[in-house]
């Protein structure tokens, strides 16, 4: 008569199917503003990379000036033409507009015994004047030097963040300005000479000289927003 009845046991804590898929849609929220952010904070990180390149590529070429007395020229015999722009550039051929691949450059300044510089002709003293590391991915190499077996694309090339070359023109008139025009049309003029003896510009991530709207321009017309491409001269 005095027994006591069975305690009951609490009841396990679940979710209800409601409850379920408010937790689902929430996470799916902030995920859904955290790519963005993520992205962009990715993108800025590769163009704050190709700018310290940049500049890193100027100061190479600047050194090597300083010894050499001049800028590893363009040899005529490879391009087929007289440069009548008074500068050297190496690049990208096609979209960035040089006459050489880059890595030509980079043999000097990096004293390889390869291509123009086989002998080290260009650089007698084979001194390092510019070091960077390798591209990581082979496949698609972005972000470092194509160097090494399994590689796609020229060995010793430099290739920018987005997988295509810095290119660097050299002032070959050795009067401390460069003529840019043949880049960017609205870099002509002399009132728009670029007054440094070595500029570096990286085409960002289309992969092309100018922007969406401007191609082929440095800066789109009326506009005072920061150019497309990465440059040195900023």
């Amino acid at each position: 008569m005095n027994a006591r009845p069975p305690l009951r046991q609490p009841r396990a804590g679940a979710f209800t199917l409601i409850e379920l898929l408010t937790v689902i849609a929430i996470i799916a929220i902030l995920m859904g503003l955290l790519f963005p952010a993520l992205s962009s904070a990715k993108e800025q990180a590769r163009r704050t990379a190709a700018a310290n390149a940049a500049k890193a590529i100027v100061n190479a070429s600047k050194s090597y000036q300083v010894d050499y007395g001049k800028f590893p020229p363009v040899p005529t015999a490879l391009v087929g033409t007289v440069d009548t722009n008074g500068y050297y550039a190496y690049g990208d051929t096609g979209n960035g507009g040089c006459k050489l691949g880059n890595h030509e450059l980079f043999n000097v300044l990096r004293a390889i015994s390869s291509g123009v510089n086989v002998g080290n002709v260009m650089n007698k003293r084979q001194v390092k004047y510019f070091e960077m590391g390798k591209a990581k991915d082979p496949a698609t190499p972005r972000d470092g030097f194509i160097d090494g077996s399994g590689y796609t694309g020229t060995q010793g090339q430099l290739m920018d963040p987005w997988g295509s070359q810095y290119c660097i023109v050299l002032d070959a008139a050795d009067n401390g300005t460069i003529d840019m025009s043949a880049f960017y049309t609205d870099l002509a003029g002399s009132t728009n000479l670029l007054r440094v003896s070595a500029a570096v510009f990286s085409m960002g991530k289309d992969g092309k000289r100018g922007g969406k709207g401007y191609q082929n321009q440095y800066r789109k017309a009326g506009s005072s927003e920061a150019p497309d491409d990465i440059v040195s001269w900023q």
